[in-house]
């Protein structure tokens, strides 16, 4: 098998090369999602405890609140008062303001109310401040203060706001596990086997508690699992819950759903998760498709805790049952685990009537494909 070693390019084992990708390539992630933040806060206090005075005192804010807004009242193309109405939730009616400003003798600005609303992206603005802050912590990092300069600017000059979406936007795309091994490296410890993981790392056989460490790898639970089964390098290496991996994993799928809700204007966003099945595929061509093989979608511990008896097909159509061991089961599912073309799901819970009524409360091992051959 080949090492992951030499390919990765930096040294997974040195706490300092995690600190500097997190310096580099999540710092200005997370500062420019606390900048946005903090900003649309600042001007909706603004706005809101005296809009006649803070539209007539800052040019600014009549470019947020107009800019690019037509004869007609609509909003031209890369309007920027539509980017603050859609980004951060701040807007005027502006077919009213274009119809008031044709009134002769008509106080346009006292018959205007400012509106708020919250769009989607403040949502995932928190989830990135939030796993890029986890992060941060984890390596020892401090984490950046905005001061009231830095917002005032923005109203100052309002089209600076555009940067930090972009940052944000670019950055998301930079940390996607199709361009950078450090992301790499987190997905395929996400519940991938311990004796793959050694394998495909093998400097990790000296060094694992270190890393585990730093990145936050701990051995995942199986609930009534036969600890003689499950030990030693046969078991299931998983993230700690905000833990930098973790922390990591979840803000790169981020970047795989939720791209376009960073993209500012009209324009063809990237798929990143289908560059990245299409990357791992091309470097992978041996690997049987995922339907020859994995024969179910969930495997059920049976009651000495060693074998995993599998029922394929779904809920309407259970039509084949088979056994084998869970250490057959997990060198199956190595390889797939690693490069994140499966996940998998461990739950106690059944997820059908069928499974309820034919299995009972047993634990299983719910195989996901991120990607369908």
């Amino acid at each position: 098998m080949t090492t992951y070693d030499e390919v990765l390019g930096f040294d997974y084992t040195d706490k300092g090369a995690w600190k500097e990708f997190a310096t580099s390539e999540i710092l200005p992630l997370h500062t420019a999602a606390l900048k946005i933040t903090k900003f649309s806060q600042y001007l909706k206090g603004k706005l809101e405890s005296s809009f006649t005075d803070a539209f007539l005192e800052n040019k600014g804010i009549q470019k947020i609140l107009l800019g690019g807004i037509t004869p007609d009242g609509e909003y031209a193309e890369n309007s920027l008062a539509r980017l603050y109405k859609e980004r951060i939730g701040v807007y005027i009616d502006p077919h009213l303001w274009v119809s008031l400003c044709k009134e002769p003798g008509t106080e346009t600005l006292y018959h205007i109310e400012v509106h708020f609303s919250q769009p989607l992206i403040p949502d995932g603005l928190s989830k990135v401040l939030s796993l890029s802050g986890n992060m941060l912590r984890a390596v020892g990092h401090d984490l950046p203060e905005i001061d009231e300069d830095v917002l005032s600017g923005f109203i100052q000059e309002p089209e600076s706001i555009i940067d930090e979406f972009e940052t944000i936007y670019s950055q998301l795309i930079k940390i996607s596990a199709t361009y950078n091994y450090h992301t790499f490296f987190a997905m395929s410890t996400r519940l991938t086997p311990k004796f793959f993981l050694l394998e495909a790392y093998p400097r990790l056989r000296t060094h694992f508690d270190a890393v585990a460490d730093v990145l936050g790898l701990v051995v995942a639970d199986i609930p009534e699992v036969d600890k003689t089964a499950y030990q030693g390098d046969m078991v299931l290496i998983g993230h700690t819950p905000e833990g930098f991996a973790d922390s990591l994993y979840k803000l790169s799928q981020i970047g795989w759903d939720k791209l376009s809700t960073f993209a500012l204007f009209d324009g063809q966003v990237p798929s990143l998760r289908d560059e990245f099945i299409k990357s791992v595929q091309t470097s992978n061509p041996g690997l049987k498709p995922m339907n020859e093989a994995f024969e179910a979608r969930g495997y059920y511990l049976t009651d000495n805790g060693l074998n995993v008896l599998g029922y394929a097909g779904n809920s309407r159509n259970f039509y084949r049952a088979c056994e084998m061991s869970l250490q057959h089961f997990l060198r199956i599912a190595a390889p797939y685990l690693f490069i994140g073309l499966v996940s998998l799901g461990i739950s106690h819970q059944p997820h059908t009537i069928y499974e309820r009524n034919e299995v009972g409360y047993r634990s299983t091992l719910y195989v996901c494909f991120t990607h369908y051959d």
